[in-house]
């Protein structure tokens, strides 16, 4: 054999351990099983943050595996897992001499263990895990399994052995046997189960085609020496590989509750039993509120052993209408149930891409289904993948809704699916027909509660019904376990709750409707006589309308006030949700009896959207809302009108206008191609790319304002802002900092704003364990740390703000991203947010500088206590704050000293001999030669320091003071005939400001009385103008392209 071949086998080796390792870190994408951390090549440098890490066995952990935490302390599971590949010896059995290394490592690091943590805790949280693609010999397994046990050997001479590898015997042997795991090839699955292989075919572009391979070089990069100092792989670290994020990996998580106490369904055996032996999509179809949700929750619990099932909400609690909460595309769909599989380790992700089409999105789907389930097969022959599909029909429905032909389940339910999967359809009986199934698909009723079940749901709430109340109770309900689930929510006694049924039969439409004519009863009593037809109008807007729906809309719709809707919706209860000043139904038996009970027609629509035309100008909602109405009525002629005139938008804010106006035009040129109407389609798409080309230089405004944004736009606009992904900086990650900062500017999002607060976290703690380089190229600006802090101010409060800006190194970044924060806080008018800042920001006295410099541009000055605080802390230390780099650094810090003096001289806090001590510690010792060019960033603080330090010592100050050295040789020359350009230029220009910064000093100390100021003003005038003789140049150049004039005479007025 070649060297070269020799050394192929070790090679395979290692790239079967990167590809096993690849998919042992895929478990990472979900919460579900704990795990937060895999380390290749050896355990986390974070097992013992107190301690020395232990040596001992770290040779042979190929991955270590973290469970709730990499403190081993605090992990609920830590797994130390080798892998042994062969290419040449594949069936050759380990014998005990062969895992004589691996068994003695193994003891050894638990003995180790045992010394720095209490073994009671260890057992329950460690193992030692050997995995190979060979057969172990039965008879030291079974050696291993006797002594864990205890009982008397069948192997002695393999117990023998296991005891010299270990130096235990007894009890401790037992102990440590306990935590043995071996995963060895027992048939020819073993790949399979193991290592997900990659057919180009069943990709998608971009980033998905790509993901295997990146998946293995983070493997393999850890495994390397650069992995030494880092070897740990966290969630942000394979998300990072993968380019891209949980949002968009998991775009609709399902939002079905599972009913622990749940009523076992009589019927859900059989079901389960005719899924488990179908041979094509089976549809479970039953009328409204007998249990779908709750029996699609179920199935998975009936399946083969071994099997797996994933259930996907097309619901999502109502929102699966809303532009934000989408779940009939198959960019949501097949990428939601594709990487919740992923996530179990079972396929490769699924990574959307806006360049494949829903035909490319069921291909990849369906290979990931392949790989799937022949993972799932290789462990258990009779496994089986079950893909649940809840409320199949409202997808579709959702589809057509806004011009769509077909939802993801249409497509789905007529694919080629691979054998050991099983399609699981739920819907209304009567909307079969929406899921286009083919002829082969099996359809099964589900029925309503049985007599047993009834009185086995009654009994959970009433133990001590009797036989007759449960007849009944089971009669006026007729068997619906809604309509009793509804009655049984009142919280009334038994009696109460049969009288509230009775006297006849009920429905769950009856009961709705009996809901909504007892609100609609107290809305009436509440408000006065309410004519039918307003009450009609807010039913119209719920069933019409796309969630969440404003409040204040349907009042101005109906006429009605917005708090005696919102009470109309209370006393309906669960099937509505009442959420900040939005509603939306939450259920969808209502949602299906408000829309076919009250959702205009065709012909009626027409009118309902004159009566709305009205309230766009005022709404943004109403405004986006328009297109898919009118679309809906048949009315595209009209809509094109609409989009192409720029009519019917909100007026009070043009970024609101923007965009909608090209929401509006999207949606109309996509309705126009769909219907073969290019002529208008041509004119719409030439339109759309001229307000195309401003919506760049918008999304830049909004995420430079998102403070601004949460305050002036519409709740429905941010929420579809955000889930545009409008926003991004340098960092993998940064968007979640800006929506933070968005969403935490409104209560209702709140909740939404933190989650996106950890998210940005996660990235950036990811970030900063990237190497030099690669931080380099993800740069965070300080733009993206005002996001981070004003969303920790806004969600946390000013002490938790504090605290995550002074992580942050070097310090001046707490002054340049504090200046940035307070003068958005200035902005709002919060002043007790800054006050409060002030005053607990006592170790980050970079913070407090900034607090001090903005606070003086509006004329205000921190609280008292602060600016004695700072003032002793500038007496007794020499800080250096660089705001803008570069070799004139030293204006931050002298500008931001001269503001504390300034604040200290006005509230009377220090002396002026103590003032002019601190000016004179931050001063240069002699007059810097930056003072006299025209491009300095000096010039400004200087001679405003320079002059107050004159003022406070009662000294004159004049051109020759503040000259450096060489320009005050030739003032005392006095040459008139022989005058330098610099001198000239010193003159001209410091000579026209040094007057007015003068004036400055004088009028802050009080010594210019008010009577005066107009005087002393034009004195001033007249002495820069005179300075100014001979120029050549447009103007003296001051700071940033401000004016250097001070803002004396401002102050004194």
């Amino acid at each position: 054999m070649s060297n070269t071949n020799l050394v192929r086998p070790s090679r395979d080796g290692d790239q079967f351990h990167y590809l096993w390792a690849a998919r042992r870190c895929l478990k990472l994408l979900t919460t579900d099983g704990g795990l937060v951390a895999v380390s290749i090549e050896g355990p986390s440098l974070g097992e013992q943050p107190e301690a020395e890490p232990i040596e001992a066995g770290e040779e042979l952990i190929d991955i270590a595996e973290y469970f709730d935490s990499e403190d081993i302390d605090q992990a609920r599971l830590v797994r130390y897992m080798q892998l042994k590949h062969s290419t040449l010896h594949a069936n050759a059995p380990w014998t005990a001499s062969g895992l004589e290394k691996t068994i003695k490592g193994f003891a050894k690091r638990f003995a180790e263990l045992q010394k720095a943590h209490a073994q009671a805790e260890l057992v329950k949280k460690l193992e030692f895990w050997f995995v190979t693609n060979r057969p172990i010999s039965s008879n030291f397994v079974e050696a291993v399994a006797d002594a864990a046990a205890n009982t008397t050997p069948r192997h002695p001479d393999e117990l023998a052995k296991l005891e010299k590898f270990t130096e235990l015997a007894g009890g401790k042997l037992a102990v440590f046997c306990k935590l043995l795991h071996f995963e060895d090839r027992q048939d020819g699955y073993w790949d399979q189960r193991n290592v997900l292989f990659q057919e180009v075919s069943g990709y998608l572009p971009d980033a998905d085609v790509d993901a295997p391979t990146q998946l293995k070089e983070l493997v393999t990069r850890r495994a390397l020496s650069e992995g030494e100092q880092n070897p740990t792989i966290t969630k942000i670290d394979v998300l990072r590989a993968l380019k891209t994020d949980e949002s968009l990996l998991f775009p609709a998580n399902c939002l079905v509750g599972d009913i622990s106490n749940a009523v076992s369904r009589e019927q859900g055996t059989e079901i389960i039993n005719q899924i488990v032996g179908a041979t094509s999509p089976v549809i479970v179809h039953a009328s409204g509120g007998v249990g779908k949700s709750v029996f699609a929750t179920r199935i998975g619990k009936g399946l083969p052993d071994g099997s797996v099932c994933i259930l996907y909400d097309c619901f999502g609690n109502g929102q699966y209408r809303g532009a934000t909460g989408y779940r009939h595309r198959h960019k949501d769909a097949l990428v939601q149930i594709a990487n919740e599989l992923a996530a179990r380790g079972l396929c490769h992700p699924l990574i959307p891409t806006i360049h494949a089409d829903a035909s490319a999105y069921v291909r990849a789907f369906v290979y990931r289904l392949n790989q799937a389930v022949q993972v799932l097969r290789s462990f258990e022959p009779n496994a089986l993948l079950c893909v649940v599909v809840d409320a199949a029909d409202n997808a579709q429905m959702a589809a057509e809704e806004i011009g769509e032909a077909r939802s993801f389940a249409r497509d789905l339910i007529r694919a080629s699916i691979p054998n050991g999967v099983r399609l699981v359809f739920l819907c209304r009986t009567h909307r079969q027909y929406l899921l286009d199934p083919p002829i082969a698909a099996q359809s099964i009723e589900l029925r309503s509660f049985s007599r047993n079940e009834t009185a086995a749901f009654l009994r959970k709430i009433f133990p001590d019904a009797n036989e007759h109340d449960v007849d009944e109770f089971h009669l006026l309900s007729s068997h619906n376990p809604r309509v009793q689930a509804l009655a049984l929510s009142q919280k009334l006694p038994l009696q109460e709750v049969l009288r509230l049924l009775g006297p006849n039969p009920t429905s769950v439409e009856d009961t709705i409707a009996n809901l909504l004519s007892n609100a609609i009863a107290k809305l009436k009593d509440a408000s006065g006589s309410i004519e039918k037809e307003r009450v009609e109008k807010i039913c119209a807007g719920m069933a019409a309308l796309r969630p969440l729906i404003p409040i204040p809309i349907l009042s101005a719709i109906s006429g009605v006030e917005p708090e005696a809707i919102k009470s109309f919706a209370y006393d309906i209860g669960r099937p509505l949700l009442v959420t900040g000043e939005t509603i939306q139904f939450l259920d969808e038996p209502a949602e299906t009896w408000f829309r076919d009970k009250f959702k205009p027609t065709a012909q009626g629509l027409a009118g309902f959207i004159t009566s709305m035309k009205p309230l766009a100008s005022g709404s943004a909602y109403v405004a986006s809302i328009l297109p898919q109405l009118m679309l809906e009525a048949g009315q595209f002629s009209d809509l094109v009108d609409l989009a192409l005139s720029s009519s019917a938008l909100p007026e009070a804010n043009a970024l609101e206008r923007r965009d909608v106006e090209l929401q509006r035009l999207q949606f109309a040129l996509k309705a126009g191609l769909r219907s073969q109407r290019y002529l208008e389609a041509t004119k719409l798409a030439l339109k759309a790319g001229g307000e195309t080309a401003g919506d760049d230089r918008q999304r830049k405004l909004l995420q430079e304002n998102t403070d601004l944004v949460s305050d002036f736009i519409e709740l429905d606009l941010i929420q579809d802002i955000i889930s545009r992904r409008t926003f991004g900086a340098g960092w993998i990650g940064s968007h979640h900092a800006y929506e933070a900062a968005l969403l935490s500017g409104r209560k209702e999002l709140m909740g939404e704003a933190r989650s996106r607060l950890r998210m940005a976290h996660e990235w950036l703690q990811n970030w900063s364990r990237l190497t030099p380089d690669e931080r380099e190229k993800e740069s965070v600006s300080d733009q993206d740390i005002v996001e981070l802090t004003f969303a920790h101010l806004n969600i946390h409060g000013p002490a938790s703000a504090i605290e995550n800006l002074g992580r942050w190194k070097p310090r001046e970044i707490s002054y340049r991203v504090g200046r940035l924060v307070i003068r958005r806080l200035i902005d709002h008018g919060r002043w007790s947010d800054i006050d409060e800042i002030a005053g607990i920001a006592e170790n980050n006295l970079c913070l407090t500088l900034a607090i001090v410099v903005e606070l003086r541009e509006v004329h205000k000055t921190p609280p008292d206590q602060a600016t004695q605080r700072i003032l002793r802390q500038l007496s007794k230390v020499r800080i250096k704050v660089n705001s803008r780099g570069g070799w004139d650094n030293g204006e931050a810090a002298l500008d931001a000293v001269t503001a504390v003096v300034e604040a200290a001289l006005k509230r009377g806090l220090c002396t002026h001999s103590d003032a002019a001590a601190i000016l004179a510690r931050y001063l240069p010792a002699e007059p810097p030669r930056g003072l006299a060019s025209r491009f300095s960033k000096t010039r400004f603080p200087l001679l405003r320091a320079y002059c107050l330090q004159a003022a406070l010592e009662g000294k004159p100050i004049e051109l020759i003071d503040i000259a450096h050295a060489e320009l005050k040789q030739e003032i005392e020359k006095n040459n008139e005939h022989a005058t330098s350009r610099d001198l000239r230029e010193f003159e001209e220009d410091i000579g026209a400001l040094l007057p007015w910064h003068k004036l400055w000093a004088s009028v802050l100390l009080g010594q210019v009385k008010k009577k005066d100021v107009k005087d002393e003003i034009e004195k001033t005038h007249d002495a820069s103008v005179k300075a100014e003789r001979n120029r050549y140049r447009e103007a003296p150049h001051g700071l940033d392209g401000r004016s250097d004039h001070p803002r004396g005479a401002q102050e004194a007025g």
